[in-house]
C-alpha cells in the first residue's frame, strides 16, 4: 500500500504558495544562511557564510583559479572576484600568477586561511546538526539524493 502511493503521480494543483517547492527551498536556505552568518559573528571569526564557502573549498584543493572556485561554488566570477578580495584583504588568500596561464591566478590559503578550518568546520558542522535534529542519518541522506536529484531536473 505504501508504495503505491510512493509511485502515485504528483499533482502540483491547486498550487499554494507556502507548499510549493521553490517557497520552501528558498525559506530554509535563508534561514540556514542566517544560522550561519549568526554563527560566524557570535563567534568572532569576522567572515561571512559565502567567504567560509570560498575558504572550504580551497581546504579541499588550494591553489584554484578563480574560475575554478567559480563553478565549484555555483557562483558567478565577479562575485567570486569581490569574494576573493575581501579574504585576501583578510589576509586569509594570496593571488599568485598561473603559470599555465598569465592571463590568470591561483588562489592560495595562507597561514591564516589555513588556521581557520579546524573552528570554521566544528562550526559548520553544529549548524547542520541544529538544522537536522529529529532527522536519522538516513533522512539527510535521503534528503540530500533528493535535493540533488530537484537540482539535476532543473538545471540545463
Amino acid at each position: 500500500m505504501a508504495d503505491s502511493i510512493r509511485d502515485a503521480p504528483v499533482d502540483f494543483r491547486p498550487f499554494p504558495l507556502r507548499d510549493s517547492l521553490g517557497f520552501l527551498l528558498v525559506r530554509t536556505a535563508l534561514r540556514l544562511r542566517l544560522l550561519g552568518n549568526t554563527s560566524l559573528q557570535a563567534a568572532g571569526l569576522g567572515i561571512t557564510v559565502d567567504q567560509w564557502g570560498i575558504l572550504n573549498l580551497l581546504w579541499e584543493e588550494d591553489g584554484q583559479t578563480p574560475v575554478e572556485l567559480a563553478r565549484r561554488a555555483d557562483k558567478d566570477k565577479p562575485n567570486v572576484t569581490r569574494l576573493l578580495a575581501i579574504l585576501e584583504g583578510k589576509g586569509l588568500v594570496s593571488r599568485h600568477p598561473d603559470s599555465q596561464d598569465r592571463r590568470s591566478h591561483r588562489i592560495h590559503l595562507t597561514e591564516a586561511g589555513t588556521a581557520l578550518k579546524a573552528p570554521l568546520l566544528d562550526l559548520g558542522a553544529s549548524c547542520q546538526e541544529r538544522a537536522c535534529q529529529g532527522l536519522s542519518g538516513g533522512d539527510v541522506a535521503t534528503l540530500k539524493h533528493l535535493l540533488n536529484r530537484v537540482y539535476a531536473n532543473v538545471t540545463d
